[in-house]
């Protein structure tokens, strides 16, 4: 039972993020009229318009990697083993990217791209980790890790490892300089080059799965803070609608320089935690 409460909670904690950023736009003084449940209407119109073209391809592949997200999500909650999460959310990006390449457009395949280098950074990075996370640990089991880090304050010997997967976090919601311009939230062919590919109720149910692995992934880093599982899982939230804040001071930079970036601090940040356990491990 708690794991099926665990399972809508995190559904629903993405939107309540976005929605509670889009509430405190709205009460700062300077800023533009916002509104709040602006997140939730747009997904709504969505599925109200009609999908444009005949890419049949770009239906099925939102649906497929809606359901792998979720998979994806029920796996994190139940403890299972951080690779195999890791496996089925790659098999959810290349879902997304594949769907988007098919279109055959030029948007179509720049967002194939994207998505490629940007999938190929953080499943490395996740790799790296997990070979950390083993050598720190003995174990990859979600549940264990997070045993072990309410316990014996695991973060202490993986503080680079939290920080990339962070980092990873933020490439997923397009955030500060890891912003790889395919959130397809804006109506831009070069701004935003998932919009084209998908249109109507196939961008809602990617945008759905999309938001339902920035819940994965809020699940997975709260498993290395010191904390019960709840208070954990708030303070990751905290941390993650503090970088959409975070995000209106930063400019927004060419997706190649995002890709740079987190090569540089995802990729970077892994690989020494794994050196820094390797040499500590010898010479302790």
């Amino acid at each position: 039972m708690l794991k099926i409460i665990w399972f809508f909670a995190i559904i629903l904690s993405v939107p309540v993020l976005y929605i509670a950023y889009n509430l405190i736009m709205a009460i700062m003084p300077g800023q533009s009229k916002t509104y709040i449940l602006q997140p939730v209407f747009r997904l709504i119109k969505l599925f109200e318009k009609k999908d444009e073209g005949t890419n049949f391809f770009a239906y099925f592949f939102s649906v497929g990697s809606c359901l792998f997200s979720l998979i994806a999500l029920y796996m994190a909650v139940a403890g299972f083993n951080f690779l195999f999460v890791i496996s089925v959310l790659s098999m959810m990006d290349l879902l997304v990217i594949t769907g988007a390449f098919s279109s055959g457009e030029f948007s179509g395949k720049m967002s194939a791209k994207r998505g490629i280098s940007r999938f190929i950074i953080w499943l490395f990075t996740s790799i790296v980790s997990a070979a950390a996370i083993y050598k720190a640990t003995g174990t990859l089991k979600l549940n264990e890790i997070a045993y072990l880090s309410e316990n014996n304050g695991l973060i202490i010997s993986l503080p680079f490892t939290f920080i990339s997967l962070f980092i990873i976090l933020l490439m997923k919601g397009n955030l500060l300089y890891f912003n790889f311009g395919i959130s397809g939230e804006e109506l831009t062919i070069l701004g935003e080059a998932l919009y084209t590919p998908y249109s109507g109720w196939s961008l809602a149910v990617v945008q759905i799965a999309q938001w339902i692995e920035i819940g994965v992934w809020l699940k997975i880093l709260s498993s290395f803070l010191p904390l019960p599982n709840p208070v954990s899982f708030i303070i990751v939230s905290l941390l993650f609608l503090s970088s959409l804040f975070l995000d209106l001071f930063v400019s927004k930079v060419e997706w190649k320089k995002a890709a740079r970036f987190s090569w540089g601090w995802a990729g970077g940040m892994s690989i020494i935690n794994f050196i820094y356990l390797f040499y500590y491990l010898i010479f302790k």
